[in-house]
C-alpha cells in the first residue's frame, strides 16, 4: 500500500518523486563524471568525486523512503526519519570532505585537521539520533544548523591563507561557496517558516508546499556544489599549487 501511494496524488507525491528524480540526476552525474575523470584524474580524485555523489544519492534515497513509509505507523515514522537525517548528514559530510580536501590540497596539515573535525562533528550528530538518548527534535536540528555554520571557519581560514580575492582560485570559488550558503539559507528559511502554506492554507497541500520547496532547494544546492567541486578539480589539475601564496600555514 505504501509503495502504491507513490502513484497517487497526495501531499507526499511531490516529496517522493522530487528526490527520486534527484537520485536519478546524481546517478547520471556519477557515471558521467567518473568516465570523464577516468581520462585525466588520479584514482584519489575519482574516489573523492564518487564518494560525494554516493552521499548525495543516499540522501535522495533515504528522503524518498521516509516520505513513502513514514505514514505506516509511529514506529516506522521515527525509524525512517532517522534514515532521512542520516542521508542529510551524509550529504553534508560529502560536501565538507570534498571542500576541505580540495581547498587544502597543498596544505596537508590543515587538510588533516579540518577533515578530522568535520568527521568528529558527523559522528556527534549521528550519536544524537540514537533513540535511547531521547534528544529533542529541535536540538537535533540545531546540531545540523551548527554543523553548517561551522563551514564558515575553514572557508574564512582558506580565504585569508590564500591571500584573499587577489588569488585567482579564491576569486573563482569564494563567490560560489557564498552562493551555496545563500541557497541553503533560503531552504532553511522556507522549512522553518512554513511559507507559503501559512499564508495559503489549504491551497498548496498537493503542489507548492514549503517541504516541496525545501526538496527543490536541497537538490539545487547539492547539484550546485557538485559543479563547484568539478571547477576546483579542473583548476587544481591545470594549475596545481602555483597560486598558493603562503604554503607555511
Amino acid at each position: 500500500m505504501c509503495f502504491e501511494s507513490m502513484f497517487w496524488m497526495t501531499n507526499e507525491t511531490v516529496n517522493i518523486w522530487s528526490h527520486i528524480f534527484g537520485w536519478m540526476l546524481f546517478l547520471g552525474l556519477t557515471l558521467y563524471d567518473l568516465c570523464l575523470l577516468n581520462i585525466h584524474a588520479s584514482f584519489t580524485d575519482k574516489f573523492i568525486v564518487g564518494l560525494l555523489l554516493a552521499c548525495f544519492q543516499i540522501c535522495m534515497v533515504m528522503s524518498s523512503l521516509y516520505h513513502i513509509f513514514s505514514c505506516r505507523s509511529e514506529e516506522f515514522f521515527h525509524c525512517f526519519l532517522s534514515f532521512d537525517l542520516l542521508g542529510i548528514a551524509l550529504s553534508m559530510l560529502g560536501i565538507y570532505m570534498t571542500g576541505v580536501y580540495y581547498a587544502y590540497w597543498c596544505h596537508k596539515g590543515w587538510q588533516t585537521f579540518y577533515l578530522s573535525t568535520v568527521l568528529a562533528i558527523f559522528l556527534f550528530a549521528m550519536a544524537m539520533q540514537v533513540p535511547r538518548f531521547k534528544i529533542h527534535a529541535n536540538i537535533k536540528l540545531l546540531t545540523f544548523v551548527g554543523w553548517a555554520v561551522y563551514g564558515v571557519v575553514p572557508t574564512f581560514h582558506w580565504t585569508i591563507m590564500m591571500g584573499g580575492l587577489e588569488n585567482p582560485i579564491v576569486s573563482l570559488l569564494l563567490p560560489r561557496v557564498m552562493m551555496m550558503y545563500v541557497i541553503i539559507g533560503i531552504a532553511f528559511f522556507i522549512y522553518i517558516t512554513r511559507v507559503p502554506e501559512r499564508f495559503l492554507t489549504g491551497k498548496v497541500d498537493y503542489i507548492g508546499s514549503s517541504h516541496q520547496w525545501w526538496h527543490f532547494f536541497v537538490v539545487l544546492a547539492l547539484y550546485y556544489w557538485h559543479n563547484t567541486g568539478i571547477k576546483y578539480i579542473e583548476y587544481r589539475m591545470n594549475h596545481g599549487c602555483a597560486f598558493d601564496l603562503d604554503s607555511n600555514w
